[in-house]
């Protein structure tokens, strides 16, 4: 279906979409470091307990969004309901057992890096749509650009890391999926976030209440405070709702292409926080990923174009 193409409405969705992919970048860099430093510290955190406090926050808040659907939403495909799962419990184990073995400066190029290629071949394979030449180019640089900042991490073998690698992998697959399931599932982005966080904490609790509070009962207070606030509100419910909508306001290549400057971000973050210095691979990686996003975002193409 195609919306006005308006020049003020095709320019209001275009100013909302770059916000969301923007604050989605944003929230997604904090996250892959925080949750980095609960996974390596002194005292790591158990992944049920990561994984309650994430969506258990995002049911408790977006509690008025599924208690009009109840549980499940009728309006939405069953298929597009199960594709929006792989946002659920699916991804953050992924994820959490990726960041265990794989240093955060690899883990967070890799499955932000990789969104685009995913998402550009789930779409043209579900949704069929077309790849274009630039897309093609872009998804190569953004690819290239990940491997040059991961480095020698990548192919390291013997160190362990590659389990890592192939998680963080899996995790950014079960993104794609989440992402080309919500444009077929006709939610909207709270109502996507609810059905997540509300469905993953029922399969949840029944298996890891036990893990849950005794995880609970080990750790700081404030090291749970911090983790309410990176895990639960920025990842579990704002990130999801940024992220829907960049992808409603400017369609999941173009969205996914921009959220792909995570990599570079974490790297600068890396840099004035933590006083890291990057090499010239790493700069390097990052300028190819620049160069990918503009030409998967579709910016150097026509002026104005329908939002679908």
């Amino acid at each position: 279906m195609t919306a006005s193409a308006d020049p003020a409405t095709a320019g209001r969705s275009l100013r909302l979409g770059l916000i969301g992919a923007v604050l989605t970048v944003l929230i997604w860099t904090t996250w892959i470091v925080s949750t980095r430093f609960a996974m390596q510290g002194r005292q790591p955190l158990a992944p049920a307990l990561l994984a309650f406090i994430r969506f258990g926050t995002a049911t408790i808040i977006l509690a008025p969004a599924w208690w009009r659907f109840r549980l499940i939403p009728r309006k939405a495909p069953p298929l597009a309901l199960l594709g929006l799962m792989a946002a659920g419990l699916p991804y953050q184990f992924l994820v959490l057992w990726g960041l265990h073995y794989a240093p955060a400066g690899e883990a967070g190029p890799l499955l932000a890096g990789t969104l685009p290629l995913f998402i550009a071949l789930l779409s043209a394979v579900a949704l069929g749509e077309r790849i274009t030449a630039p897309r093609v180019a872009g998804v190569a640089l953004i690819t290239v650009g990940v491997i040059a900042i991961t480095g020698r991490g990548l192919f390291d073998m013997g160190a362990g890391t590659w389990r890592g690698h192939l998680a963080i992998l899996a995790g950014s697959l079960a993104w794609s999926v989440y992402t080309v399931a919500f444009r077929y599932s006709r939610l909207t982005g709270l109502e996507a976030a609810a059905f997540v966080g509300l469905w993953s904490v029922i399969v949840l609790v029944p298996f890891g209440a036990g893990e849950i509070w005794a995880a609970a009962q080990a750790t700081p207070g404030m090291v749970l405070a911090q983790q309410f606030v990176t895990q639960g509100v920025l990842a579990g419910v704002v990130a999801l709702l940024t992220y829907t909508t960049a992808v409603r306001n400017l369609g999941a290549a173009r969205a996914t292409a921009l959220t792909a400057l995570t990599p570079p971000a974490a790297l600068l973050t890396a840099v004035f926080l933590l006083g890291e210095r990057p090499d010239l691979t790493q700069l390097a990686g990052c300028a190819l990923i620049v160069a990918g996003v503009v030409a998967a975002s579709g910016v150097l193409g026509a002026r104005s174009r329908p939002v679908v």
